[in-house]
């Protein structure tokens, strides 16, 4: 992915993040299924195997009682549930998700994905459901104004994660990876790096979630730009998977829902993403 423009400048937002809540949460991914709505589940006849990441606030994560919630996990419940169908989800760490649809033994795969000509080439992509541009996220006092601003910096980001291309095309040389982003803010959190960087969307839920520390969010991204755009991905055999959540995606940005949607897990979500 490359992103061609420099949008915004950073948000202010207070943050301060209790040290023993983030020191207590673990690098393991999670790797479970879970149906989707088990009550109303036995009243489908056909299921659809969905790989999420479970790291991914407020896109995919994990509730309380070990199920995943989130936007993205809404939106394809939503349209299976309309074409008459259960969703079977299987949480895999970052890179078993893309292995699982390449394999088939997932239907389809939906956590805060990037489009990329790689991943173009490899599955069957959704048309862009959502603009989800880069958020470069740091602790106030950590002047950034723009992306070059932290070619002497040291960069944190999840592991696999799309963004190493704006670190190669600026020229940032130190860039810490983690498994997950959750534990890239971590890093930032205890001074071990002076910047993340995730969708937008991701990190300025840290930010909100975690009230007790001033941050700056910064966007970088291109409405212009496929990369700056979210999509779902499914086997080269799944057309009928694809052209089934394009149609329910349409059909929710036709009604509202899906404006409502972001309403709800971009705008009002403050849960405590781990």
């Amino acid at each position: 992915m490359k992103y061609t423009s420099f949008l915004g400048q950073g948000v202010m937002i207070g943050a301060i993040c209790m040290a023993g809540l983030l020191s207590a949460c673990g690098d393991k991914e999670p790797t479970i299924q879970n149906t989707a709505n088990p009550d109303t589940a036995t009243t489908h006849t056909k299921t659809i195997k969905v790989a999420v990441n479970s790291g991914m606030s407020p896109f995919a994560y994990i509730d309380g009682k070990g199920n995943p919630i989130g936007f993205d996990v809404e939106l394809i419940t939503h349209i299976a549930q309309k074409n008459g169908y259960a969703v079977k989800f299987n949480v895999l760490p970052w890179q078993e998700m893309f292995k699982s649809v390449e394999q088939g033994t997932s239907d389809l795969a939906i956590s805060s994905i990037s489009y990329s000509t790689e991943r173009e080439g490899k599955y069957l992509l959704s048309n862009p459901y959502v603009y989800m541009p880069a958020g470069i996220l740091s602790l106030d006092g950590t002047v950034i104004n723009s992306v070059t601003d932290l070619k002497p910096m040291r960069l944190g980001m999840q592991h696999g994660a799309i963004f190493m291309d704006i670190a190669k095309e600026h020229g940032i040389e130190q860039v810490v990876t983690k498994d997950k982003i959750f534990l890239s803010f971590q890093d930032l959190i205890n001074g071990k790096v002076d910047a993340i960087v995730s969708d937008k969307q991701i990190v300025q839920h840290f930010a909100k979630s975690y009230p007790e520390y001033k941050t700056n969010v910064l966007e970088y991204g291109n409405t212009n730009d496929k990369g700056s755009y979210a999509v779902a991905i499914a086997p080269k055999s799944k057309t009928q998977v694809i052209e089934m959540f394009n149609q329910g995606v349409a059909e929710m940005k036709a009604s509202g829902e899906l404006a409502k949607l972001e309403t709800k897990w971009f705008e009002n979500s403050t849960d405590k993403p781990m």
